[in-house]
């Protein structure tokens, strides 16, 4: 994810909503007792890092 992304004013949770999405998919495919186990990271990259086909995004 770039950076910014968590900052959307709009959105005051945003960095929340992809880790308990990312929590709940785990827990879904591997069992709910891993939940308390769960470690989500992410990684966020700072504008100008990114490519997408090749060109700085």
């Amino acid at each position: 994810m770039r950076e910014a992304a968590h900052h959307l004013p709009e959105v005051p949770d945003a960095p929340a909503r992809p880790v308990a999405a990312v929590t709940d998919a785990m827990a879904g495919v591997l069992g709910e007792e891993i939940r308390e186990e769960a470690v989500v990271t992410i990684a966020c990259v700072p504008d100008g890092r990114t490519g997408i086909a090749g060109t700085v995004a």
